[in-house]
């Protein structure tokens, strides 16, 4: 992982980067296995980034429906945890999404339906979802 960081520092400047995509976490647990070991690691990069000024989002593939995590410990070294749902109801996929943890901000509760469209992604607070 450290020369990874080491990556991100170097053209951090060169290319005057505002965020940072770590896609995926999941790889970096199964190579290291150890939580203890995944939790210093990622808290390091998030360092890392946090230092550089860079928002940073790092993704994570979850088995479950009703876990936050993978290996039971990114959301502990984040500020923030946003689960992307992508539901099956009946023959329909339905997308969903979750502010699951923000720290130091007021935030819906809530899960809403969304929408990926040619200029972003559209959250639709006042629909309903997973709703017959």
């Amino acid at each position: 992982l450290r020369s990874m960081m080491d990556q991100i520092i170097a053209i951090q400047d060169t290319i005057d980067a505002k965020r940072a995509l770590v896609d995926g976490t999941t790889s970096i647990g199964f190579y290291l296995q150890d939580p203890s070991k995944i939790r210093v690691e990622l808290l390091k990069l998030s360092t890392t980034l946090e230092v550089l000024g860079l928002t940073s989002f790092m993704t994570c593939e979850i088995i479950d429906e009703n876990s936050t995590s993978r290996f039971g410990v990114e959301t502990f070294v984040t500020e923030g945890t946003i689960v992307m749902y992508n539901k099956r109801v009946n023959d329909v996929r339905i997308r969903s999404v979750e502010v699951f943890k923000m720290r130091g901000s007021d935030h819906s509760k809530g899960i809403h339906p969304y929408e990926i469209t040619p200029t972003g992604i559209v959250v639709h607070p006042g629909e309903g979802v997973y709703t017959s």
